[in-house]
């Protein structure tokens, strides 16, 4: 705690100091006074502490009144508080160069009157203001224990919060590290630009997880200390918090892998164990998994930081708050994403904000700024369901990656055809058919180092678009439109008929597909 003392004029009131006089620096009577100390030599360079209230008789400088100069010099560079001189035994008058001087810095001068012993004064003075500290600890213990008392008693962060605005009679927020508001007190109240405010850190485990936010700019001794116990209780709930958060998503955690495993559970045992989590059995799921660099899912990695508290954020603005889940698995790190049951009630948005999103529109910006990720969705699911989710998010990533090298987040649902086609081609053989459409380009491909099937492909995925496959593949309108010719050269088909352009799409799919295995 630091405590800051009394100001020179609060001890001026003092019984033994009612005849002492002012005679320079009125303007720094408010400095305050920490120590009080007895000067026996003029040097006093080095040895002065910011606060310091000097008492001289002016004994060491009686043949040289002057040097004062420099003493209220060396004051005002320590900070100190103020210069008190029993002039009238030693020194018969205090220069006025010496009294402009304190006007000049606002230090104090008092003259004091004689007759009055050192001791007297300095015992008063410092009974002052030990008194004063006295005081500020047993109101500081007085804090600490309301405040502790609500942690132990789990009163939660807004009862906290309350209280400590109360204490300092003005507006309290508490904001996470992702610069959300987890408590503000009152209720609701919004941080505007225009407010003058103070903040301070909060840490827990020597990690920063968030800032308390006071709503002024001056503070007492009291508040300062009402905001030193608040970061410290604050820090505590927000640590009794996460250790709590920490079991539950390690539970979680636990339960998920079971379930993404495949592990043989009942649809009862599933939603048994769930209900105990608190994920309900009508939530209905869907599993993403992303793959890329490791680095980036580590844990507090920049990326993994921003994507939970997407999550956690979109999570709660669902029809009923939700609890989604982030969990890495080996190299991957898996995304259990949950929405709410479609007989739910529908959640009342506030003014201006859409309805919420589908989960793969909602994560794809944050994803599109990281360089060598690649997502992918399974379809939904309920919760004993997630190990197919699971299987299909991979097969996302594998079938998408294959048909379009420029994506990187993919659903289940755009490649389930072809899914299809490859489950089917392990019972019907494609080859044949494959070999009669696309058979001539390929052997050209291989014999002249070309890509003419996958321009096919790219150029009837995007509808018969130059410009759009030309982007695709990073070269000119001019080249695709030269491809083409050639293609339908060797080909012998027309591709404005639309069974030519559904078998043709097909092959030139498959054969990506199966080419790439």
């Amino acid at each position: 705690m630091n405590f800051e003392g009394v100001t020179v004029r609060e001890l001026l009131r003092l019984p033994i100091l009612k005849d002492a006089k002012v005679i320079g620096g009125e303007q720094g009577l408010d400095r305050i006074v920490r120590y009080i100390d007895i000067m026996e030599v003029p040097d006093i360079k080095g040895w002065l502490r910011e606060g310091e209230l000097i008492l001289t008789t002016g004994y060491s400088i009686r043949h040289d009144p002057g040097l004062l100069e420099d003493v209220v010099e060396q004051l005002d560079l320590a900070n100190a508080a103020a210069l008190a001189v029993k002039p009238e035994r030693f020194i018969t008058k205090i220069p006025q160069e010496v009294i402009d001087k304190s006007n000049l810095h606002h230090i104090p001068l008092i003259q004091i009157p004689p007759g009055i012993p050192y001791i007297d004064i300095t015992y008063n003075m410092m009974e002052q203001i030990l008194d004063r500290q006295a005081a500020l600890l047993r109101r500081s213990e007085e804090v600490y224990k309301a405040l502790t008392n609500l942690v132990l008693n789990n009163s939660g962060l807004q009862v906290m919060a309350d209280n400590v605005a109360e204490l300092i009679q003005c507006p309290v927020w508490v904001i996470s590290n992702t610069g959300d508001v987890l408590v503000s007190s009152p209720q609701d109240t919004q941080i505007t630009a225009s407010m003058k405010t103070r903040h301070w850190d909060v840490t827990v485990e020597k990690q920063f997880v968030g800032k308390l936010i006071v709503g002024k700019e001056q503070l007492d001794e009291f508040e300062q200390v009402c905001v030193e116990q608040a970061r410290l209780v604050f820090s505590l709930e927000l640590m009794r918090r996460k250790i709590a958060l920490d079991t539950e998503v390690k539970l979680r955690g636990s339960f998920f892998e079971e379930l993404l495993m495949g592990l043989p559970l009942s649809r009862q045992e599933v939603d048994d164990k769930g209900r105990k989590l608190g994920l309900l059995p009508g939530w209905i799921w869907e599993v993403g998994m992303i793959e890329g660099e490791p680095s980036h899912f580590e844990e507090q990695s920049s990326f993994l930081t921003e994507l939970q508290a997407l999550i956690q954020r979109h999570s709660e603005q669902r029809k009923v708050r939700v609890r989604s889940h982030v969990q890495r698995l080996g190299e991957r790190l898996i995304l259990l994403l949950a929405t709410g049951s479609s007989t739910d009630p529908p959640k009342k948005l506030p003014a201006g904000q859409e309805d919420i999103k589908e989960w793969p529109q909602l994560l794809a910006p944050l994803l599109a700024k990281w360089s060598g990720l690649r997502t992918g969705f399974g379809s939904k699911c309920s919760l004993w369901e997630v190990h197919r989710s699971y299987i299909e998010a991979r097969k996302a990533i594998i079938i998408g990656s294959h048909l379009d090298r420029n994506k990187t987040v993919f659903t289940f649902n755009d490649v389930e055809m072809f899914q299809l086609l490859l489950d089917a081609s392990e019972h019907v053989s494609f080859d044949e058919l494959m070999d009669k459409k696309i058979g001539k380009l390929s052997l050209y491909d291989k014999q002249n180092g070309t890509n003419l099937v996958s321009t096919l492909y790219y150029y009837l995925a995007t509808g018969g678009s130059l410009m759009e496959t030309a982007r695709l593949l990073y070269v000119h309108r001019n080249s695709v439109k030269y491809r083409m010719d050639r293609i339908k050269e060797i080909v012998g088909k027309d591709f404005d008929n639309p069974l030519n352009r559904f078998v043709y799409y097909l092959c030139t799919a498959f054969y990506l597909l199966k080419k790439e295995d």
